[in-house]
């Protein structure tokens, strides 16, 4: 029996359609979540990327993870701390360096967002068959349990 190897193209446009497929038959409980607390996409990602940060940022290192400006990154903070998504603390060991940090009110909305994500992932579960589902368990599971990729998957987001 020969064996074939998929090439990164053919896997690439495998997960595209995948991933295309799952955007199309989810019913959007995510989009609606996100248009409802009326974020720009920056103050989003700079929301998740505080959930996954190991500790508490400077606005100089979130800029830099964000790919803005410091003033941009500023202006996003500035209005994340004012509905009462983020905390500005002075860095204990040099108080000119603010740090970050998420306050209850955003880990409740990412542990909402994450929900709503896993409904629509059971959703797109319920249309495969019994032996696709296991056949993708099984495909999924050697790479899920790489170290590099299950420290991605820690906390509430993933």
């Amino acid at each position: 029996m020969q064996s074939t190897s998929a090439s990164v193209d053919e896997l690439a446009d495998g997960l595209r359609g995948l991933f295309t497929c799952l955007t199309k038959t989810t019913r959007g409980e995510v989009f609606q979540s996100l248009a409802e607390l009326d974020l720009s996409m920056s103050q989003v990602r700079m929301l998740f990327l505080l959930e996954a940060a190991p500790h508490a940022p400077a606005l100089h290192e979130l800029g830099a993870r964000l790919g803005l400006s410091m003033a941009a990154t500023g202006r996003a903070a500035d209005a994340l701390v004012r509905i009462g998504l983020l905390d500005r603390h002075e860095d204990p060991l040099d108080r000119r360096v603010k740090r970050i940090t998420l306050t209850q009110a955003a880990r409740d909305i990412i542990l909402r967002l994450s929900a709503a994500r896993q409904d629509e992932m059971r959703h797109f579960a319920e249309l495969l068959g019994e032996q696709e589902r296991t056949r993708l368990i099984e495909a999924l599971t050697p790479i899920l349990n790489r170290p590099e990729i299950r420290a991605l998957m820690i906390g509430p987001g993933c």
